[in-house]
């Protein structure tokens, strides 16, 4: 599967329950003049999100191989360093949990500006999250990879809107988990990469850095159940 694809999907799953939980409660609050401030603010911050990521990759192609390499590594450790953070979160979360966390970022404000404000804020800091995760993933930068990014993103928004209507039928927790572990291996390549552009090494060496991410972020996802199982 595209990694293009899954890091859209998680992105956009995220920005999609928010601004669709902000929208439902403005509708059930009965203040639906303030709806246009949400879906005015909300497109303001995926145009940014968009210029920006065309003004991070064309800097980036600009620059010199060998500045290019170095910032690509570093770029890569830090994708997978919020991958492994995504799972580590995941790992102590219900549904239920998830739920209300996605809900603790609606803070409904009687004023335009501010749910403007909200709204576009939250939008653009996901959306610079996806231009990191694709820059890591920098050789898929193409119009295939764009397209997959497009299919994630309309997946997502088609996954939020489902889960909002039958919020008891689907369960996020389980969507959430099967995204983390194809991260996961995401994640366990661009972490090898991230630290052999800087350090050579056997291919052993890198396959062993790779399944140990691998290996790892699986034990901590799924840890809780691991330990319930020895328990009994």
């Amino acid at each position: 599967m595209n990694a293009n694809f899954l890091i859209a999907l998680r992105e956009g799953l995220e920005v999609s329950l928010v601004i669709g939980f902000l929208l439902i409660t403005l509708i059930q609050s009965k203040k639906n003049h303030l709806i246009k401030s949400v879906i005015y603010g909300t497109i303001f911050g995926v145009i940014v999100s968009i210029f920006a990521g065309f003004f991070l990759f064309s800097t980036f192609g600009d620059l010199n191989a060998n500045l290019e390499h170095t910032i690509e590594g570093i770029i890569q450790l830090i994708a997978a360093l919020l991958i492994f953070y995504f799972v580590y979160w995941l790992s102590g979360q219900s549904s239920i949990n998830i739920s209300d966390k996605l809900k603790s970022e609606v803070k409904i404000k009687d004023n335009n500006f501010s749910l403007f404000l909200m709204a576009s804020v939250f939008v653009i800091r996901e959306g610079l999250e996806l231009v990191l995760f694709v820059l890591s993933n920098a050789q898929t930068i193409e119009f295939v990879g764009m397209i997959a990014i497009l299919l994630g993103i309309l997946t997502a928004i088609l996954i939020a809107y489902l889960f909002i209507k039958t919020t008891i039928n689907l369960n996020i927790k389980v969507i959430f988990t099967l995204l983390g572990i194809l991260l996961i291996f995401f994640g366990g390549k661009v972490f090898t990469e991230g630290i052999f552009s800087f350090v050579d090494a056997s291919s052993l060496v890198e396959q062993i850095v790779y399944y140990a991410f691998v290996v790892i972020s699986l034990f901590v996802l799924f840890k809780n159940n691991i330990l319930s199982f020895f328990k009994k």
